[in-house]
C-alpha cells in the first residue's frame, strides 16, 4: 500500500460492525467488542504500514497484542478477522483509487 491510501476507519468499523456475524470464522458465543480490535488493527495497518499483510503479520500480531483489551480472541482467530479487515479495506481503496 502506499501513502497515498485513503481508508476511512469510521466507514470500516460500521461496515464491519454489522458484517462480522456473516464471516466463517464468526463464533456466536463472541460478540463484535471480541472482533472489533482485531477488524481495527487489519483496516489501519495499511494506513500505518507499507507491504503486504504476509510480509507484516509478526508486527500486525504485535498490534493485536497491545490493542487487544478484553478480547476473547487469541492470535489465530484474530487473524482471520485482522486478514478480512485488511482485504475489505484495501479492496475498497483500490476500487475508489
Amino acid at each position: 500500500m502506499s501513502s497515498s491510501v485513503a481508508i476511512n476507519p469510521t466507514a470500516e468499523d460500521a461496515y464491519w460492525r454489522h458484517a462480522f456475524k456473516q464471516e466463517p470464522y464468526y463464533q456466536p458465543d463472541l460478540a463484535y467488542d471480541d472482533y472489533s480490535p482485531a477488524y481495527r488493527v487489519g483496516y489501519t495497518g495499511p494506513l500505518r504500514r507499507d507491504g503486504s499483510f504476509q510480509s507484516l503479520e509478526a508486527a500486525l500480531e504485535q498490534d493485536w497484542e497491545r490493542v487487544k483489551g478484553r478480547s476473547r480472541l487469541d492470535w489465530a482467530q484474530a487473524r482471520l478477522a485482522t486478514r478480512a479487515a485488511w482485504e475489505h479495506a484495501t479492496e475498497r481503496n483500490e476500487a475508489t483509487a
